[in-house]
């Protein structure tokens, strides 16, 4: 039976749940093993990055999926077959930069991340292991996808756990035996639409006999992530890491986290895109802007314009939706977007409805009415609330739909008592500056919920802000939300 190496010890002490492993970094939100991936993947709260490894002709170790430049460049060219210089200069032009391994690891030693090791041949393994030892990075794991590869690896020496790769249908634990691998990866993404069934009480059983821990399948459905979740596994891969580490607040006194356009440092602000990132992570709302187009259709954009976030120019109100539905609203933000499209309103909203996901809508130039009817004909009144710099529209909503819940600021009015009293917001909200402990106390007192707008990241500026209790928290940063609650439970 496998049992455990000398000095193999952090998969023994490591307790709580899964690790969520960002497969090829968070490739879900930006090209595949690319800095961009792994710094995504930071963001999202993965606990290690995936990382394929290769050699150039320089003898060079970059992280690099293919074997070949075909899919990336368009080039019949083997990786080995090119140097590092060239393969960036390759990669770069076609806008998705190879990165050495050793800058890989130097992010992870500055973000603290670990490193699941797929190296593709055993000469590439063992100089990324020389780096990520020069880097000081512990948390790591050397796979294999064949048993001769593995027991090569563990015939070097290899000084951190290797695992081995299993595909369907193959009983990994007399694979484990022969090769001497510490750690199984079952690769059953494939294996039908529940792959987590097959993990049952006696695969655990017959893991934990031998000594050999588990690392899953890449996976990106949420309901056989939330199982994996439950299960004595080490580690998930995911493309979208966040699925495993979702938000979960652990007290009512933790505010519900809206976030504004979107999870808009992950994708493009006011997108499809952007709205999914926000609730696969667990956040509770999205904030859109809604604006009106010139054949009268919903939809969502910030800007009156469309240069900023677009590759057309000219007022938005000038267009038809057929117009805009062929811009591309994601390639300023990264070319990872391109293709990117404005959303229609109902296409935000049947998103939430799928996701459990939550809006705060800002009418920005719309029919108000319409703009609630669209809303509220799929999302529960609960899970909603409108605002507009226009107080007479939110009265209008007020009147055809009684049951919307409505926002309201402070600072429009001239006292507080008339923010209240407007048009029986059930929130009131603060921008950073204008909230103090007496008035959140005020509003609580009459019984509405309290938001705090605030778009910076200074996390002792986000910590002073917590502290007030705000009922939800208005932001550009809902991860950094995220971690200061967390590290303040």
């Amino acid at each position: 039976m496998t049992q455990f190496r000398p000095g193999r010890t952090w998969i023994d002490i490591h307790e709580g749940p899964p690790l969520a492993i960002a497969h090829r970094g968070a490739s879900a939100y930006a090209f595949d093993n690319t800095l961009r991936a792994f710094e995504v993947a930071r963001e999202l709260g993965a606990d290690m990055w995936e990382v394929d490894i290769r050699l150039t002709s320089d003898g060079v170790p970059v992280a690099f999926h293919d074997a070949d430049l075909n899919k990336v460049c368009g080039l019949d060219l083997k990786v080995g077959d090119v140097s590092a210089a060239k393969l960036a200069e390759l990669t770069a032009a076609a806008g998705r930069p190879a990165p050495r391994f050793e800058e890989v690891a130097e992010l992870a030693a500055k973000c603290g991340a670990g490193i699941y090791l797929d190296a593709k041949e055993a000469d590439a393994a063992t100089l990324a292991i020389d780096i990520l030892r020069g880097h000081g990075i512990e948390r790591v794991i050397v796979g294999a996808n064949t048993p001769d590869y593995c027991a090569d690896l563990i015939a070097r020496d290899c000084p951190f756990p290797v695992s081995i790769l299993v595909g369907i249908g193959i009983d990994p634990f007399p694979v484990a035996d022969f090769c001497g691998a510490e750690i199984v990866h079952p690769c059953w993404e494939r294996a039908g639409e529940r792959p987590d069934r097959l993990l049952d009480g006696a695969f655990f059983a017959e893991a934990a006999g031998r000594g050999l821990a588990i690392v899953t399948w890449h996976e990106e459905r949420v309901d056989v992530v939330e199982a994996l979740v439950n299960m004595p596994v080490l580690g998930i891969c995911s493309d979208q890491p966040e699925l495993v580490s979702r938000f979960r607040r652990a007290s009512g006194r933790q505010p519900a986290i809206v976030c504004h356009r979107g999870a808009c440092g992950i994708a493009p602000e006011n997108t499809l895109a952007s709205a999914n990132a926000a609730w696969s992570a667990g956040f509770d709302f999205v904030e859109i802007d809604v604006r009106e187009t010139a054949d009268g259709g919903l939809v969502v954009h910030h800007d009156p314009q469309l240069d900023r976030t677009t590759d057309a120019a000219g007022d938005l109100s000038a267009a038809t939706v057929q117009q805009l539905s062929v811009l591309d609203a994601g390639g300023w933000f990264d070319p990872f977007y391109a293709g990117e499209s404005i959303p229609l309103l109902e296409d935000i909203t049947d998103l939430a409805f799928r996701a459990g996901g939550r809006l705060y809508v800002e009418i920005k130039q719309a029919d108000p009415v319409r703009t609630a009817e669209t809303v509220l004909g799929r999302l529960a009144a609960e899970d909603v609330f409108f605002w507009s710099w226009n107080a007479d529209w939110l009265k209008r909503i007020r009147q055809a739909f009684p049951e919307a819940q409505l926002m309201a600021r402070p600072e429009d009015f001239d006292t507080l008592e008339d923010c209240l009293t407007a048009f029986d917001a059930a929130i009131i909200e603060f921008n950073a500056g204008n909230a103090t402990a007496a008035a959140i106390a005020a509003v609580h007192a009459a019984g509405r919920q309290v938001m705090i707008a605030y778009m910076g990241n200074d996390p002792e500026e986000m910590d002073r802000l917590l502290q007030l209790e705000p009922n939800l928290i208005n932001v550009n940063a809902p991860f950094l939300v995220a971690r200061r609650t967390e590290k303040n439970q």
